[in-house]
């Protein structure tokens, strides 16, 4: 399963790639002509407009007009290599005789449907209104299966992927593999007016202190700011919630996350006036376990080799091939 998750992305018109270049626009009208021939085959500039429509459509539209007719052309040459590539592939299904049963190809419309929140009727008066017919779509679904289920073939037994290599990868990324530190604080809160005397101050600041001290001998932190705290969330029992790194003041976010679950924080002063904090829970900031993402980390060490086999592969195949581009 790994494997098949691998190739469907380093074949970009594998699984559905039709439905995307092919629903929707209008056929232009295209003077057929060979641009190039891939062994005994050829691909002819219909196929090859057809294929690229949308792309050579978004091109026009993102580009000056100076620069037009140069993108376009590197665009047709990006397409046309895509096709020789694909006809290869074509070739090489052939000579292996790799056959695609009917459920998987049913299976493989039903979740591009389901993908697309689109039903089966939707589908075909889509298939419809650009000119292609159900079974055309299905055949061209089944080629591209045959792909896949030839690229697994040849690229799956070459690629082995040791643990050492697993755990050396681990070791080298853990920053990847660990999540954010996160607090969940309470608080006690005594707001200080913006115009007070010195003596209004240390009024304030002695009662922050005098309920930090019963906090200190044990009394219930929640219902302490229930009783005292004059911020907004003291009838939840003082709770703030859960805090990244830069999501409190930082006077707030200093103490809170120094501090260990159920400990209390010295008084805190910030321009709004006193807190008292208290950390309920922490979660993040240590390194998930390697059992825990050693699959992650296969996975993608599975693509990067995969990408790299199939580029090997795909050059290995048009050593051998006769191509000639016409374009």
């Amino acid at each position: 399963m790994r494997m098949k998750t691998a190739i469907e992305k380093i074949i970009p018109y594998l699984m559905g790639g039709l439905l995307f270049f092919s629903l929707g626009g209008t056929r232009g009208e295209v003077v057929d002509r060979i641009v190039a021939l891939v062994n005994n085959e050829v691909i002819t500039s219909s196929e090859l407009e057809e294929t690229g429509r949308r792309f050579f459509d978004q091109v026009q539209k993102s580009t000056s007009p100076s620069e037009r007719e140069g993108k376009l052309r590197e665009a047709r040459k990006a397409v046309l290599e895509q096709l020789i590539e694909n006809k290869l592939l074509d070739q090489e299904i052939r000579s292996r005789k790799i056959e695609v049963p009917d459920r998987e190809v049913d299976a493989a419309i039903q979740e591009l449907m389901a993908h697309n929140h689109i039903t089966e009727n939707e589908l075909k008066k889509a298939l419809a209104k650009d000119g292609l017919t159900y079974s055309y779509y299905r055949q061209r679904i089944r080629d591209d299966l045959g792909k896949m289920h030839l690229v697994n073939r040849e690229i799956k037994s070459k690629i082995v992927i040791k643990e050492e290599e697993l755990r050396k990868t681990y070791d080298q990324k853990l920053a990847e593999y660990t999540d954010q530190l996160e607090v969940k604080v309470q608080q006690i809160f005594f707001p200080v007016p913006q115009v007070s005397t010195e003596d209004q101050i240390t009024t304030i600041r002695k009662e922050a202190q005098s309920v930090l001290g019963k906090a200190r001998q044990g009394e219930d932190f929640a219902q302490l700011a229930r009783t005292y705290s004059k911020g907004p969330e003291a009838s939840e029992g003082g709770v703030l919630g859960f805090f990244k790194p830069k999501e409190l003041r930082p006077e707030l976010e200093e103490a809170a996350f120094k501090l260990k679950v159920g400990e209390l924080s010295d008084l805190v002063k910030s321009p709004e006036g006193f807190h008292i904090l208290r950390v309920m829970e922490r979660k993040g900031g240590e390194p998930k376990p390697f059992a825990e993402v050693q699959d992650k980390i296969r996975d993608e060490m599975v693509q990067a080799e995969a990408e790299r086999q199939f580029r090997a592969w795909m050059k290995s195949l048009r050593a051998k091939a006769y191509i000639d581009v016409r374009l």
